[in-house]
């Protein structure tokens, strides 16, 4: 649904938040050097939480399904619905994807449902961008477009606020006094940021050469067999799982026993495909047990299965991933060898 567009300064706004607290754990994008992360909500952190900026450096996954999340135990937050404020658009498009794998199927998972029903989304649009970003070349965009309760964009001395679900038109509802009607003047400035950071990022991907999603529709399927191409990219791959622990995107797991003193319990921990034994059966046989194929099975099933499956390449163009990598891998610069039919240097950066 599309909702009316509001203003809020941001002195009300913090206080809005505060009367939220106590009902609610909320999450707003705070600033810790170059980078942004999720904390939970506090009048002390106000001069640190940056509403707009770009995306934040973990996953907005991470509040539907944890790291670690205890599935015969209730966890210590169960019962409190979380506020997660500041979610940008490349977080936002994933959860297409997460839905897919946990509530789509034949079981639906009752702790993601739990959270995904628990969980107020209020979306924010960037107000800049990394070099690391390339949501444009995804078919994405600096500014979320649905899947989210309310949409926050920030511009110099207030936020334009719209209600994009039931959930998001009853909170301005009940707290109509915090905003105003917003008018022309403020949605030209929304417009404005929107179109200078659009052109930011196209910048970043122009320079970078990124291939637009079209050039490699179809592609994976040509460079499937070619060994020599994927020996190459995982030449400096250290095996760490850094890449699937920042993606908004991955979703894999594995279920973990303890038995102790406290008594039986079972955890869901996060899994990476580029672990050695990620593949691995009972009686040790293990059909990736080369490092190049775990790498090449990252990347079919982001771009060639799930564009099969759903419509919709599992990747968002975050840029996570390129950071947190110490081998160097470059997913742009992979994409844009692929895309060239290209393969005879190592696609790092």
């Amino acid at each position: 649904m599309g909702g009316l567009l509001y203003k809020i300064t941001r002195k009300d706004f913090f206080d809005l938040l505060g009367r939220l607290m106590g009902r609610n754990r909320v999450f707003v994008p705070s600033r810790t050097g170059t980078h942004l992360t999720f904390c939970e909500f506090s009048i002390a952190k106000e001069d640190s939480i940056e509403l707009g900026g770009f995306r934040q450096s973990q996953p907005a996954r991470s509040f539907l399904s944890p790291a670690r999340e205890g599935v015969t135990r209730p966890s210590s937050g169960e019962g409190l619905p979380v506020i997660l404020v500041g979610v940008k658009a490349c977080d936002i498009a994933s959860l297409d994807l997460q839905d897919f794998v946990f509530l789509g199927g034949d079981s639906i998972d009752p702790f993601y449902e739990k959270n995904r029903r628990d969980l107020f989304l209020m979306a924010s649009d960037c107000t800049y961008a990394k070099e690391t970003c390339f949501c444009l070349a995804m078919d994405g965009q600096p500014y979320p477009k649905g899947n989210f309760d309310i949409l926050l964009s920030p511009l110099p001395d207030d936020i334009v606020v719209e209600a994009r679900s039931e959930k998001g038109a009853k909170l301005i509802s009940d707290f109509r006094t915090f905003f105003k009607d917003a008018d022309r003047t403020d949605l030209e400035a929304r417009e404005e940021i929107r179109q200078r950071v659009t052109s930011e990022v196209n910048g970043f991907v122009g320079n970078r050469g990124t291939p637009k999603v079209s050039s490699i529709m179809g592609r994976m399927k040509e460079f499937y067999n070619n060994v020599q191409f994927w020996q190459e990219a995982s030449s400096t791959c250290v095996e760490c799982g850094a890449c699937n622990f920042v993606c908004p995107t991955c979703h894999c797991f594995l279920l973990s026993d303890d038995n102790s003193n406290a008594g039986n319990s079972r955890s869901r921990i996060w899994d990476s495909c580029l672990y050695r034994t990620f593949a691995r059966v009972a009686g040790g046989a293990n059909p990736r047990r080369h490092l190049y194929e775990r790498l090449r099975n990252r990347f079919d099933k982001k771009f060639d299965f799930f564009p099969q499956v759903i419509k919709c390449f599992a990747c968002t163009g975050c840029g996570r991933c390129v950071e947190a990598c110490p081998g160097k891998i470059d997913v742009r610069e992979v994409l844009k060898a692929i895309a060239a039919g290209k393969w005879n240097k190592p696609p790092h950066k």
